[in-house]
């Protein structure tokens, strides 16, 4: 008997629940801390699923769509030419399962993206609540500690921690750009308060955590989201310029009041913010990221078609001392990280999809959940600036693409003749209209 779970507005089989679960929502680090609260299992876990997953797709190969087999093909010459390279020069099957990990976001994006074509998933609403009750639930259980002060705080295991007083990591701040413009998006469109006052959560947690990375991050996810629905005529112009006004008189309101009862907060704010202006300055936290890039860029420039892979794990840290030795160069930036690992092909391969997404946001004929999707998935180009994205980040941007593909009807908000296909020989459910 095939016994179905409600959740929200959704309904799914148990084999999907727990599909969803292991593969993505489990991909958060927050979440996964909630289950199990050791980043050693944890990392294991998600090195072996990574592998599992990356299998699966090589055996359904022939179901991916033309781009996609393109996509992992140039995958497998990478992880092929690197299984040859381990075994000649260090005599071992795969020397540093972490260089696999860097680009197995590429399998990853295509993997959700393939579920869910293959169920038919509408889980974009579900995402964005998820987010807000994690987010809630581990607030209550780890962040009493929570304070504008920014202490150090030492820990045996940091897990999804910040290691200061801000508690959660700008990974998981990151992720509730999600929520953010989900719920603008549904207040703008149809003016629920409800909406509006979970718009104001999400912007309240994003702003009170204080990492500028998201700041810059949300904002320019929120300009990208404004860019596109007005250009796609998909928001009531009126609604637009009303909410705009009176966000600016709200917040002229709150500075005033802010001022007045605790005079150096904002100077703390103004502060805070000002780095992301200027991230390179002495005393600022982005002197680290300058850097890396200063010392290693002009090695990467040695290496530039595929990096300095294995070597870059063997090589002492030029900068720092305290990380142990042959655990690679510990890097804050993205770019960096994949540049000098896997080369410019290798950072071709991993933001190619977001590259496209670029592209497509100049398109006059998108849905209003592809809007912020790619809204948000075109932050973590900012965000890649300053740290390594998530893994959920590109589970993300999969799911970006499957709605990119689909014909939505955005009065009744379901799938119109959506594509019906099999996995693991069940059945695909019809769609559930969301009220």
């Amino acid at each position: 008997m095939n016994y179905i779970i409600k959740i929200s507005k959704y309904e799914f089989s148990i084999g999907e629940i727990l599909l969803l679960f292991f593969t993505f929502f489990l991909m958060e680090n927050i979440f996964s801390w909630l289950v199990l609260p050791n980043s050693v299992i944890i990392l294991m876990y998600e090195k072996l699923l990574s592998l599992v997953i990356f299998a699966y797709i090589i055996f359904k190969f022939n179901h991916l769509q033309k781009n996609e087999k393109i996509y992992i093909a140039l995958l497998g010459f990478v992880v092929i030419k690197l299984i040859f390279e381990s075994m000649l020069f260090y005599g071992s099957i795969f020397q540093q399962l972490t260089l696999f990990t860097i680009l197995f976001s590429v399998a990853y994006t295509i993997f959700i993206k393939f579920i869910c074509r293959t169920y038919d998933f509408d889980i974009l609403e579900l995402v964005a609540q998820f987010y807000l009750w994690v987010y809630i639930v581990f607030m209550l259980i780890y962040g009493r500690g929570f304070s504008f002060s920014l202490a150090s705080v030492q820990m045996v295991d940091y897990g999804p921690f910040s290691g200061d007083s801000r508690i959660i990591h700008a990974r998981s701040i990151f992720m509730m750009i999600v929520p953010l413009l989900w719920y603008l998006n549904q207040f703008l469109r149809k003016g629920k308060i409800s909406a509006l006052l979970l718009f104001i959560f999400c912007a309240t947690v994003i702003v009170v955590h204080q990492h500028r990375s998201v700041w810059a991050s949300a904002i320019f996810a929120l300009g990208v989201y404004l860019f596109m629905s007005l250009r796609n005529n998909s928001l009531p112009i009126s609604r637009v310029m009303k909410t705009f006004l009176s966000g600016i008189i709200f917040l002229a309101l709150l500075t005033f009041v802010i001022s007045q009862a605790f005079p150096g907060f904002l100077q703390f704010f103004s502060d805070r913010f000002s780095e992301i202006l200027d991230p390179t300055r002495e005393d600022g936290t982005g002197k680290f990221r300058a850097d890396q890039f200063d010392v290693y860029f002009p090695m990467a420039l040695k290496r530039p078609f595929f990096g300095w892979t294995f070597e870059g794990f063997e090589m002492k840290n030029p900068l720092v001392d305290w990380w142990p030795a042959k655990t690679g160069q510990h890097f804050h930036e993205a770019y960096m990280e994949t540049i000098f690992y896997h080369g410019f092909f290798g950072l071709v391969l991993k933001y190619f999809y977001l590259i496209y997404l670029a592209f497509k946001s100049f398109s006059k004929k998108l849905n209003q959940k592809s809007i912020v999707l790619i809204a948000f998935s075109l932050a973590g180009l900012i965000f890649s600036f300053s740290y390594v994205l998530p893994l959920i980040f590109w589970g993300v941007v999969g799911l970006c693409l499957y709605y990119l593909e689909k014909n939505w009807d955005e009065d009744n908000e379901v799938f119109i003749e959506p594509e019906h296909v099999t996995i693991f020989n069940n059945p695909v459910k019809e769609n559930i209209k969301l009220n």
